[in-house]
């Protein structure tokens, strides 16, 4: 069943993106200002903290770098076969087009509410952890932008989340975690993911303004695959300079264009509904038995935050609730995130 469920999902990624047309007008890349491409580093913290809870997805670290914006997807230098990928799942090199890519490394903790029991607990989320690399390629007009992105890692102790928790939760004085000999086995991940958006502007003047973005994405794979949808609406100075990267959860990816001469800011409020076919943190592993909760598949997501670029600084701080991703609890799930970007 898993099997043909993620065959489907990769199957509507391919239809999703390979086939859809320009929504909305695109000035051609000539008419565009190209700035000489620079290097960022993004360093993200995600902590259920930030929202005042602990338990369920608890913590998140990730490094990400990259380099951008080019006219030519080649002059990125990443690697031939990511860009193969890329042009597969809709991703095209138009000189049109702005082009970048970015990769991450990161680290991912998810815990049951009650981190002070020892014991297995059969109706909250398992311990788990993952340890990942993303690769990205971006392409974007001012109105539109595509990426694509692979995510490879491993969960289970390899992931070395256990260490990271205690180590943290040492040095803050938290209570310890007791219950990670019950977390999910190790096991190597994977996710090809695509996404598309489009925006609006709805106002604009003296460089403020209103704009409204649409986004499409799915995933597939045995770390997690869904379909969704995301509809968010900013305000801020410069907003077409830097929807390239916006997402419902924008701290866990790097903005090409962040760090700029100029300066930009934005506050956004988002909603992200999806339906999810498969999360090994809540299915468990995928060939072996291990601790599980049933998957709710209908889920939904909200975010709100601010962003602010200036000169060679990025700063992102949001706030997301989350509807439960598993049948035996109710309620909602809320973290925050926090990353700033730096160029080089």
């Amino acid at each position: 069943m898993f099997v043909k469920k993620r065959e489907a999902v990769i199957g509507c990624l391919v239809l999703c993106f390979s086939h859809l047309s320009v929504a909305a007008s695109d000035l051609p890349f000539a008419e565009q200002e190209l700035e000489d491409p620079d290097t960022f580093v993004t360093i993200t913290v995600e902590n259920d903290l930030f929202a005042g809870r602990d338990g369920g997805y608890t913590n998140g670290i990730g490094y990400s770098w990259g380099r951008g914006p080019y006219q030519t997807m080649s002059e990125t230098d990443s690697p031939e076969w990511l860009q193969s990928m890329a042009h597969a799942f809709g991703v095209h090199d138009d000189p049109q087009h702005f082009n970048a890519a970015t990769y991450s490394i990161f680290q991912g903790i998810q815990t049951p509410s009650d981190i002070t029991n020892p014991d297995f607990v059969p109706d909250d989320l398992p311990y788990a952890g993952i340890l990942g690399w993303r690769g990205t390629i971006h392409s974007w007009t001012k109105t539109r932008a595509d990426q694509f992105n692979l995510v490879l890692g491993i969960v289970g102790p390899a992931s070395l989340a256990e260490q990271s928790q205690k180590v943290v939760h040492k040095i803050t004085g938290s209570d310890e975690p007791m219950g990670w000999d019950y977390q999910l086995h190790n096991e190597p991940v994977f996710a090809l993911q695509a996404r598309r958006s489009w925006r609006y502007e709805i106002e604009n003047g003296d460089g403020h303004g209103v704009d409204f973005i649409g986004i499409l994405e799915a995933s597939g794979g045995n770390y997690t695959s869904y379909m969704a949808g995301t509809y968010m609406i900013r305000w801020g100075l410069n907003l077409e300079r830097s929807h390239a990267a916006i997402s419902v959860l924008p701290g866990r990816g790097v903005n090409p264009l962040a760090g700029t001469n100029s300066e930009e800011y934005y506050v956004f409020f988002g909603v992200q509904p999806r339906y999810v076919f498969n999360d090994i943190m809540v299915n468990g592993n995928t060939f072996r038995d291990s601790p599980s909760v049933t998957l709710k598949n209908e889920q939904l997501i909200y975010s709100t935050g601010f962003v602010w670029n200036w000169k060679d600084w990025g700063l992102l701080f949001s706030l997301a609730e989350t509807t439960t991703t598993f049948e035996e609890r109710k309620g909602n799930a809320r973290f925050g995130s926090l990353s700033i970007s730096y160029r080089l």
